[in-house]
């Protein structure tokens, strides 16, 4: 769980954007993590708000309203900001908002994040739910290659986000310019990087227990590496079942807070 929610996230976002001269930010918004759908709600505001399912053309797209949204808010409608904020807000619990800044064309930066959204794992296709922005930044420090973490960056000039600890959290990306019918390239990630996700939902999980041990640490972002590192070190150890790969974390856990000690 965050701390208590606060919007200057939202806000450094806002200025970043003005700063370069952009009149909107776009937002992905995660449904399935919420009981609600947020697609009522778009066709009340004039003028309209933009959006695009990232599950378009997939096979997926058959439940519309499970489905990531990219919607584009326009920073100086008030209406439309103001929306924004409380949306981030009600959120921030369960499905955190993930931001982000580009000059694309809707239509063609949806259609990108659609084609990595649409990823394998050795050959067999899925959805790779990049936009969890309780890993978001784990994916660039310990599970995407190079030019994986290119993809995401490509048509982005910058993610922003909350932090586990309510601070605000940032990434560059790299501002290109929009190029007629390119397309990404599906990310196909291997058997290693698999378990990573793996040992991410463990990590997760392990988290949501409360166990005291894990209060050693400082922050809500050392615990969660702490408790990934744990999970990870418990595969290359062959440790599969969850309660021998939780006995395994807080061992590693305990050995962590004997060291700050």
């Amino acid at each position: 769980m965050q701390n208590e929610y606060s919007d200057a996230w939202l806000e450094d976002a806002k200025r970043l954007c003005q700063q370069i001269g952009q009149a909107y930010i776009d937002v992905i918004v995660d449904q399935c993590s919420v009981d609600y759908s947020v697609i009522p709600a778009l066709s009340g505001f004039s003028p309209q708000i933009k959006w695009q399912s990232l599950y378009k053309d997939l096979p997926e797209d058959i439940y519309p309203e499970d489905a990531p949204l990219l919607i584009r808010i326009v920073i100086n409608d008030l209406q439309q900001w103001n929306w924004l904020q409380a949306l981030a807000k009600e959120m921030s619990t369960k499905a955190p908002l993930l931001i982000l800044c580009s000059s694309w064309p809707l239509s063609r930066l949806g259609k990108w994040l659609t084609q990595i959204a649409n990823a394998r794992q050795e050959g067999r296709e899925g959805i790779f739910r990049f936009w969890d922005t309780r890993i978001f930044p784990h994916l660039f420090t310990d599970i995407l290659d190079t030019e994986q973490q290119e993809q995401l960056k490509y048509p982005v000039l910058f993610w922003r986000w909350q932090d586990l600890d309510g601070q605000p959290a940032f990434l560059a990306g790299r501002g290109s310019i929009s190029k007629h019918d390119e397309a990404a390239q599906q990310l196909d990630f291997s058997d290693r990087q698999y378990e990573k996700f793996m040992c991410l939902c463990d990590a997760k999980r392990f988290v949501a227990q409360q166990l005291p041990i894990i209060n050693m640490f400082s922050s809500k972002e050392s615990q969660f590496k702490a408790c990934f590192e744990g999970m990870v070190k418990a595969t290359q150890a062959g440790v599969l079942f969850d309660d021998e790969r939780d006995a395994f974390a807080i061992d590693h856990l305990t050995r962590l807070g004997n060291q700050i000690e």
